[in-house]
């Protein structure tokens, strides 16, 4: 974008809005840096949710076949009832999660991230152009 840097008329006018500019800049390198952070340590996250998500299913199925056949009352058949409860309630457990931690809410980080790095060149395309002006003062 061309910017109106023939406005200003003065040295100090063009280091004011440097001042700005940089200020502007460090924060959206920091927030570049976080949201990266983030971003990493949600790839893992959502990855092992997957991986786990699938192993309970595949667990699920595989006690759902079973306890049927078992005999009512055994120590064997409440032991998978057991099993089956407590991978339920992880299943479900993780499927809450998902809206915070999973594939969705990193395409989101990733896109979050994307906006940031695509301000960070614009305002150093800005902060360029205000102190090739200024040279020219």
């Amino acid at each position: 974008m061309a910017y109106s840097v023939n406005l200003l008329t003065t040295p100090a006018d063009c280091d004011a809005v440097l001042t700005i500019a940089q200020a502007e800049l460090r924060n959206l390198n920091h927030r570049a840096d976080n949201l990266d952070f983030t971003r990493e340590n949600s790839t893992d996250g959502a990855t092992e949710m997957q991986a786990e998500l699938a192993s309970l299913t595949a667990e699920i199925g595989a006690l759902n076949t079973i306890i049927p056949t078992l005999a009512a009352g055994t120590k064997a058949r409440k032991t998978n009832e057991v099993n089956l409860r407590r991978a339920t309630n992880r299943q479900a457990d993780l499927n809450d999660r998902q809206e915070s931690r999973g594939p969705a809410a990193l395409l989101i980080r990733e896109l979050d991230l994307a906006q940031v790095q695509v301000q960070i060149t614009e305002t150093n395309a800005f902060i360029a152009a205000v102190t090739a002006h200024k040279a020219t003062l």
